[in-house]
């Protein structure tokens, strides 16, 4: 009964706006920054799936050259959305992201349907 409370009270307590599928719609700046954290979340659960799922189908070369080329993306998603030390640009953070599952997912799609190109995994494609 208490969980019930609690996800009914969650339900209403949730505005419209966080139904949208995208952020255009908002009524305020808080409102904003709270679809755009979770948009940043779902992305940042989706990219790290796509990353996984990739390397599970790579040889050790492959997923040492992912790795590489990972950290090097890290970094320049920092370098490109991060405001000033501690805070950063979440719709920075979600399209860089958004950007990088995309060109993982299409390294995947490669892999599933014939040979894996590994000169195109350690590309950086930022």
């Amino acid at each position: 009964m208490k969980k019930m409370l609690i996800a009914l009270s969650l339900a209403i307590a949730v505005p419209s706006f966080a139904l949208e599928t995208n952020c255009d719609k908002y009524k305020n700046s808080y409102d904003r920054t709270y679809c755009l954290s979770k948009l940043f979340v779902e992305s940042d659960k989706e990219l790290n799936d796509v990353y996984k799922e990739l390397r599970e189908k790579l040889n050790s070369d492959g997923q040492k050259a992912l790795k590489e080329t990972e950290l090097r993306w890290i970094k320049y998603r920092t370098s490109r959305c991060e405001v000033m030390p501690g805070t950063i640009d979440v719709r920075c953070s979600y399209e860089v992201n958004r950007d990088r599952t995309n060109f993982l997912r299409d390294r995947l799609r490669e892999c599933n349907s014939r040979m894996c190109d590994y000169s195109t995994i350690g590309k950086q494609s930022w």
